[in-house]
């Protein structure tokens, strides 16, 4: 164990720091009940009891947030549900608190290296969430189609599954929905959406069973009544009142009183006192045990209510060193963008130049995390060289309209992302020139001279800059 303080190894079975001499024995206990929470989420990861491991890894990391077994786990059941973004996020944050050593890199390489599973993951989403908005605007038959292409480019895709189900509910196919839900509770045996669902379904097959069969029953009431009249007979007669058969019914009656009172009476007595007499021996036992039970709970309160109280006074003065994280959060966002992004099969300009924008504003000097500063090298070298060209031609484009404050917004964009040639330096030096800012305009039209001496354009940039009445350099 690391010791909070002072970040030196300590034993395991020691309560206090060898180094510091700090108080370990709240923060043991916070590592044991992160650990707990731990294994009980893997339990249920083992029986595909995904949400609930969801549930149980959360409790791990608000118990100790830098738990990377936690959160890689976590990670590994966000994958298995479909939700790509999450697990990626989750395993960045592993290694950030972990660089060295971490499964999460193995996980993030697996993903990274399998780029047409990565792309119909993400295509997966882009399309659930337009089925999202279609069934939202009552396209159900719209979003029927696009979650079919999703759950079939990302099986697993849980989310996405439910809904389909919940479409087809919608539209009257139970037998389509129960298929959709059967495997959506393979997933995730316990989810509770996808159990809901289900129960729904079962409840209407038993309602629409039942209706018909109370018809059955009124029909066959009808009938038996029916087969009660007396036949029509041609020879009518009355008959003639036969007495001993009425003595016999009532003697009968009274053997049958007489039976029953003094037979089947005592015996049902006797049968209730017994079962009386075991059910409050049974209450009076187990009112015993709970009250023994409470008693021990009252006690147990006490007994943690007292080392809460400690632990809240050894809490105020204990310190525990803290990580700025806050400064991935711009990563996490542009990630977030560049992921949807490169799923998107036509991005404009615009959207390119936007997105190079925050990339660029990202600052990677106070990243301490070597694989989140490749993470952003990357991004930045595929954005910057899809957009600088693009940048380039809306540049041109605007200066030929005269809009030459905004030629030079885009000229410069694409100089910055490295589209950098003899033309892209004079028509941004020209742009400046025209918007009367001399000096930044010299600047590119010295870069041309210097750097492109042989170009056409260097005699027309060496022109301008004697108009300006500024020499080369």
């Amino acid at each position: 164990m690391i010791c909070p303080r002072c970040g030196n190894a300590v034993r395991g079975a020691v309560t206090y720091c060898d180094s510091c001499g700090a108080e370990l024995t709240v923060y043991k206990k916070i590592m044991q009940s992160s650990n707990l929470y731990y294994n009980k989420g893997l339990e249920r990861a083992g029986v595909r009891d995904l949400s609930g491991a969801v549930q149980m890894l959360k409790k791990s990391l608000e118990m100790n947030k830098r738990n990377t077994v936690a959160r890689n786990l976590l990670g590994l059941v966000y994958f298995e549900m479909g939700e790509t973004v999450a697990a990626l996020g989750e395993w960045v944050v592993s290694k950030h608190f972990q660089p060295d050593d971490n499964r999460a890199d193995e996980y993030m390489e697996k993903v990274q290296n399998s780029p047409a599973k990565f792309d119909a993951m993400n295509q997966a989403i882009r399309k659930y969430n337009l089925a999202l908005e279609s069934a939202k605007q009552g396209g159900d038959d719209m979003a029927i189609l696009q979650l079919k292409k999703a759950v079939s480019l990302s099986p697993n895709f849980l989310r996405a599954r439910q809904l389909l189900a919940l479409l087809y509910l919608h539209t009257g196919d139970k037998e389509r929905a129960r298929k959709q839900l059967t495997y959506a509770a393979k997933i995730d045996v316990a989810n509770t959406k996808t159990l809901r669902y289900l129960k729904e379904i079962t409840a209407q097959a038993e309602t629409e069973k039942e209706a018909p069969q109370s018809g059955e029953q009124e029909l066959a009431a009808v009938e038996s009544i029916g087969s009660l009249r007396p036949a029509a007979s041609g020879n009518y007669s009355e008959d003639k009142p036969n007495v001993m058969a009425w003595v016999a019914l009532v003697i009968g009656a009274l053997l049958g009183v007489l039976v029953t009172f003094f037979l089947i009476v005592p015996t049902a007595r006797k049968n209730i006192r017994m079962e009386f007499e075991k059910n409050q021996l049974d209450y009076s036992s187990e009112l015993r045990i709970k009250e023994a039970a409470i008693t021990s709970l009252e006690k147990e309160a006490e007994l943690w209510k007292t080392r809460y109280e400690e632990t809240q006074r050894e809490l105020s003065g204990l310190e525990i060193p803290e990580y700025d994280v806050e400064m991935y959060n711009d990563l996490f966002l542009a990630l977030q963008e560049y992921l949807v992004v490169s799923v998107k099969e036509d991005v404009s300009p615009e959207e390119l130049l936007e997105l190079a924008g925050k990339l660029s504003g990202l600052d990677t000097e106070r990243m301490d995390n070597a694989d989140a500063k490749k993470l952003v090298q990357e991004m930045q070298r595929d954005i910057y060289d899809r957009v600088a060209e693009p940048a380039y031609t809306l540049g041109r484009q605007a200066h030929d309209d005269g809009d030459y404050e905004q030629a030079a917004i885009y000229l410069q964009a694409s100089y910055d992302y490295g589209f950098r040639n003899d033309y892209c330096c004079y028509y941004l030096g020209k742009s400046y020139q025209l918007m009367e800012a001399y000096e930044q305009a010299a600047q590119y039209y010295r870069l041309l001279v210097s750097q492109f001496p042989d170009s056409s354009l260097a005699g027309y940039a060496r022109t301008r800059l004697g108009e300006m009445g500024m020499e080369e350099e």
